[in-house]
């Protein structure tokens, strides 16, 4: 047959697509050039390209030429066919730099040559190679390559547990990135893909299977994306997510720089209410802290930011700074947390402060429901 050319391309650009594919993570990417179509995948022998895994259909997917125009079809495959951590359903349009997942498989659709200009969706990462933002977030979410991580939240006076946060960490390259680092980039790489809802949600609906393990008396702090908060029926997601996790009341976290529309923040703490859902202001200090909207949209928790609590034993005028604000937030019905606490000397300058709450390597890392407390069931 006949070489394909991609009908995208101009004259003197035209390639012969092909897709890229990994046999192992450490193994050189191997290409497979699209020479007719349709273009097979499957476990057949049958297929263009043949994968062998037991979770790929005998006859899974196929790329063909239509129109003028890249697509990738399932085949009525058993555990389906993703474009960038999506799945589909039907037909769908493939271009320069889009990740197709076989199942448990992926493939780089690729149709320029080496010195051609790169869709923005291509991403340089510290894990090398354009496409590895991009092949490693949909990993990351076709694959579910992520697990919980638990940090206790105690009294500052009397040391006792009385909340966790709940966080997420990703085992992608774990021999080179650690899980905290990795999740990070996985963020980075959704925001740019639109995915960081996704993401998020994917990571809370992992730590609630993981938190019905810990003791009912305690909270839980959840973590929320600033693109959730922009998404139609927001609010009733979360509030099925809370009863999942029920008896325990689940704290909404969200950062203080997402608090950028005074109204619209009101009526998110009304909702959440209404839900009986909690809400804290993350990181309070990192930034621009927002006073005014502190007063007229008081939340239940405010964290005060580690840049604030690191070696606040040492700074007197900090201390009296943050002492004044911790006031103000108690007459306001708040609880303030203070958070990175690493030595006594700084748990006992926030206490003294008036800090009720208090998070920290001094109290406990973040760690997995396995090695948190040995007397959990």
């Amino acid at each position: 047959m006949s070489a394909v050319e991609d009908p995208d391309l101009g004259e003197g650009e035209r390639v012969v697509p092909w897709l890229e594919h990994r046999d192992a993570e450490d193994e050189a990417p191997v290409r497979i050039p699209l020479l007719h179509t349709p273009f097979r995948i499957g476990r057949g022998p049958e297929c263009d390209f043949v994968v062998h895994s037991t979770k790929v259909s005998k006859a899974h997917a196929e790329i063909l030429l239509r129109r003028s125009t890249w697509i990738v079809r399932d085949l009525g495959s058993r555990n389906g066919t993703f474009v960038n951590g999506e799945r589909i359903a039907d037909a769908r349009r493939l271009r320069h730099g889009d990740v197709v997942h076989v199942a448990n498989k992926s493939f780089s659709f690729r149709s320029r040559g080496a010195g051609e200009r790169h869709d923005a969706t291509l991403m340089q990462t510290s894990s090398g190679g354009e496409l590895a933002g991009v092949r490693d977030l949909v990993r990351t979410l076709v694959e579910r390559r992520v697990y919980a991580v638990f940090q206790p939240i105690v009294g500052i006076r009397d040391g006792i547990v009385r909340a966790y946060e709940c966080l997420g960490r990703s085992d992608l390259h774990a021999d080179r990135v650690d899980g905290a680092r990795g999740i990070v980039e996985a963020f980075r790489a959704a925001s740019e893909q639109g995915k960081a809802t996704e993401l998020s949600r994917l990571l809370r609906e992992v730590q609630a299977a993981d938190a019905a393990r810990l003791p009912e008396d305690v909270r839980l702090f959840f973590n929320v994306h600033p693109s959730e908060l922009r998404e139609p029926g927001q609010i009733e997601g979360l509030a099925g997510f809370a009863a999942t996790v029920a008896p325990r009341r689940t704290v909404i976290e969200i950062h203080e720089n997402s608090i950028t529309d005074l109204a619209a923040m009101g009526r998110l703490r009304e909702q959440l209410r209404e839900h009986a859902l909690e809400l804290a202001y993350d990181d309070f200090g990192a930034g621009q802290s927002r006073l005014m909207e502190l007063a007229e949209v008081p939340p239940d928790f405010i964290k005060l930011d580690l840049s604030i609590v690191r070696g606040i034993d040492a700074s007197k005028p900090r201390r009296d700074l943050v002492a004044a604000l911790t006031g103000v937030m108690k007459d306001l019905g708040i609880q303030v947390l203070a958070e990175g606490i690493e030595t006594e000397e700084e748990r006992a300058a926030c206490e003294e402060i008036g800090c009720e709450l208090a998070q920290g390597f001094l109290f406990g890392r973040p760690a997995r429901i396995d090695e948190l407390q040995p007397t959990l069931p």
